[in-house]
Parts: C-alpha cells; sequence; structure tokens
C-alpha cells in the first residue's frame, strides 16, 4: 500500500466583527496568534479609497487574506459595489472574498436563475483580478450549492461547520464535505445549540455549544489544507485563544 500522503497545517484565521472597532480586534487577534485575519465586509460604507487606505494600515498588523461580503440582493448595484472591495483589498493581500447565496433580508426574493448568473458575474470579475470568490451555506442543503458550483467552474466553496450543525443537523459539516469537499476555498468554525435560523446561529466559541467540533475538523483535515477562520463573535480574547489552540492541535499534521 503507497504511503498516505502528508496534508499540510491548516492556516488558521480569525473574523473581525464590522459593528466593532477593527484596530483594537485586530490586535486582539494578533496577540492571540493567529495567521490572518478576516475582514467582515457587512457593515462598511467606505468609499474604495478610504477602505483600502484603512485597510493598509490593518494588515501591517496581520494579514487581510480573506473577506466577508455583505448580504446581497443580487442587483447591479451589488455587483459593482463588490467588485470595488476586490479592487480596495486586492493591494493589501486579500486574495479570498466568501458570499451567501441567501439574498439580503431588506431585498426581494431572488431566482436561482438569477442568482447564478450575478455570481458567475462576480467570479469572473474575481477570476480576472487573481482573486478566488467562495459561497458559503448557511441553511441550504448541499445539493442547491452543488448546482451552482457545477454552473460556475471558478466558483469555490465555504464551508461553514457551525451552519452545517443547525437545525439539529448533527452530522451535517461531514455531509457538506462528502458532497462539496472537491472544491472547497475556505472554511469557517464556531460552535452553536444547533438551532434555527439567525437566532440558532450564536457563533459560540468552541464546547459552549453542542457541535462536535473536534469530529468535523478532523474530518476536514484528511481532505483539506487551506484557509479556516474561527468565526467567534461571543466570549473574550482568552477564549479565543482556547479555540485556536484546539484548532492547532486538530489540524497538526
Amino acid at each position: 500500500m503507497p504511503p498516505r500522503p502528508i496534508v499540510a497545517a491548516v492556516r488558521i484565521g480569525g473574523s473581525t466583527y464590522s459593528k466593532e472597532p477593527f484596530p483594537k480586534q485586530i490586535d486582539e487577534l494578533r496577540e492571540a496568534g493567529f495567521d490572518y485575519a478576516e475582514f467582515d465586509l457587512t457593515h462598511v460604507w467606505l468609499e474604495p479609497p478610504k477602505l483600502r487606505e484603512e485597510a493598509a494600515e490593518l494588515a501591517k498588523k496581520l494579514p487581510l487574506e480573506t473577506a466577508h461580503l455583505p448580504p446581497s440582493k443580487f442587483a447591479n448595484a451589488d455587483l459593482a459595489r463588490f467588485v470595488g472591495f476586490m479592487d480596495a483589498l486586492a493591494p493589501v493581500g486579500t486574495r479570498i472574498f466568501n458570499v451567501h447565496v441567501l439574498e439580503a433580508r431588506s431585498g426581494p426574493a431572488v431566482s436561482p436563475e438569477a442568482k447564478t448568473s450575478w455570481l458567475a458575474d462576480l467570479v469572473r470579475a474575481a477570476t480576472d483580478r487573481g482573486l478566488t470568490v467562495t459561497v458559503e451555506n448557511l441553511d441550504e442543503p448541499p445539493e442547491v450549492l452543488r448546482r451552482v458550483l457545477d454552473a460556475i467552474p471558478d466558483l469555490r466553496c465555504c464551508l461553514d461547520v457551525g451552519h452545517a450543525h443547525l437545525d439539529g443537523r448533527t452530522d451535517g459539516a461531514r455531509t457538506y464535505l462528502e458532497a462539496l469537499g472537491d472544491r472547497l476555498g475556505l472554511v469557517h468554525v464556531h460552535d452553536n445549540h444547533g438551532g434555527h435560523g439567525k437566532a440558532g446561529d450564536e457563533h459560540l466559541s468552541f464546547g459552549k455549544g453542542t457541535a462536535d467540533l473536534e469530529r468535523d475538523v478532523r474530518a476536514l483535515k484528511e481532505r483539506y489544507d487551506g484557509r479556516a477562520t474561527l468565526e467567534i463573535f461571543v466570549g473574550t480574547p482568552d477564549d479565543k485563544k482556547a479555540c485556536l489552540r484546539k484548532m492547532r492541535r486538530w489540524t497538526r499534521p
């Protein structure tokens, strides 16, 4: 039997939260020992030159390797805005831009065909710039994301382990991994109690909910060596440090 290939260590980042001051969060993530920061753009309305200026200062402290785009209405205005984010952040080293398939709550329902067409345009703009777009699971079943990925060859998947655990899906993350693992470009990890919707999406520190994160992360390690962002929005800086230590142990080659 040939020797089993050795998978490189996963690069582990920490997410910012756009309703809190970025400099303090970046300082905390750097002090905790994270490899990079994910830049949360959900509530950021800076014009591209100002955004690039702020991001450049933050990136001096900790690499801003990934960014989380806001919820979209899948309209031309959103496309232009998101491409503006890319143009502002690519020069400071942001390479991956994550987006949801679920439309913004303030907008009308959008057909799957319209979403796919819009995403294809976004991916085309990213590819032209040497960047990657990932699409993240919320409450969609894996087959929904699979159809979108199959329609857009350059689109990648962000497996959100916490979201996969919502609605009591105790084996959710491994189910998504089996269906989408060949297209992984980013991973999000956080805990919750398996509830429903926004209320259930608690973004807790490891062990504060009911997800078997060690099982899921170890399964992930067998086939993925990219970036994994800890999206922990509840807890102290020491809680995030403890989660980072666990992730280092679980993903060690």
